[in-house]
């Protein structure tokens, strides 16, 4: 009767657990604890973003906190990336801003990763955002972060590959550039050595030195001493925009405002 009992009791206690967490609040895709933004700002960027979340069937994140405390920013946003926003499809990314360090750090899940890459998405995303940190534009940083999200989600999908400014060379164009440039610089030079009247060209190299202006007599080399300098060569580079190892799967990179 007994065992009957702590039976009922442990599937009674399964059920509510599963209960409270299927009905649990989602969390909210703008998180502001440091009072930056206004109430109609975060009801604006979170339309904004459950719109891109929608269209491209993947998870967004931002937050703004006080401090992370003694965890590094990167663990931090690796563990808000982890807890809340894993799951979707396409992948997730979310954006941790530290307004105490003042520093910021995009997370990427594996999926994500390969659509913003650490090397060139990455970079891309600071550069279209680190500037309005800088000038106390959170409300914009945040409207810029979502657009570049979903403008490197796109190109992923429309291109088949994540986007690499070194795939938008065009060597025809090049080819036809240099080419332009090459006449214009003959050109240019004609036009001047033509301005100058007593500039001529000769027929020989010999033709330029001056007949019995020069006598020389002794010719000899006289070694006096030697300087070396060593210097040891680098064993490795880094990545622009990535982050290092030692934290969990995926990726992104962050840096200060």
């Amino acid at each position: 009767m007994l065992k009957k009992f702590f039976a009922l009791l442990g599937l009674v206690l399964i059920i509510a657990l599963n209960f409270s967490v299927t009905n649990a609040a989602p969390v909210a895709s703008v998180r502001d604890k440091c009072k930056l933004l206004t109430a109609q700002e975060i009801d604006s960027l979170t339309k904004k973003i459950q719109r891109v979340e929608q269209a491209h069937n993947i998870k967004i994140g931002i937050s703004f906190v006080k401090s992370v405390g003694k965890r590094d920013i990167i663990s931090a946003a690796d563990e808000m990336r982890d807890k809340h926003f894993l799951g979707a499809q396409n992948g997730s990314i979310v954006l941790l801003v530290d307004m105490n360090q003042r520093k910021y750090e995009m997370a990427t899940d594996p999926t994500m990763q390969a659509k913003i890459t650490d090397l060139e998405g990455i970079p891309y995303l600071k550069n279209s955002f680190q500037y309005l940190l800088s000038d106390g534009d959170y409300y914009g940083a945040c409207n810029n972060f979502i657009d570049g999200v979903e403008e490197l989600v796109t190109y992923y999908e429309v291109n088949g590959a994540a986007y690499d400014p070194s795939s938008e060379f065009d060597p025809v164009a090049a080819g036809g550039a240099v080419i332009v440039a090459i006449f214009c610089g003959i050109f240019i030079r004609s036009v001047l050595i033509g301005s100058m009247s007593n500039v001529h060209h000769a027929l020989e190299a010999i033709d330029y030195l001056k007949k019995n202006s020069v006598k020389i007599t002794e010719n000899s080399d006289m070694f006096l001493f030697r300087n070396v300098k060593r210097r040891p060569r680098s064993s490795g580079g880094g990545s622009r925009g990535g982050r290092g190892g030692g934290h969990s799967s995926g990726g992104g990179g962050g840096g200060s405002f």
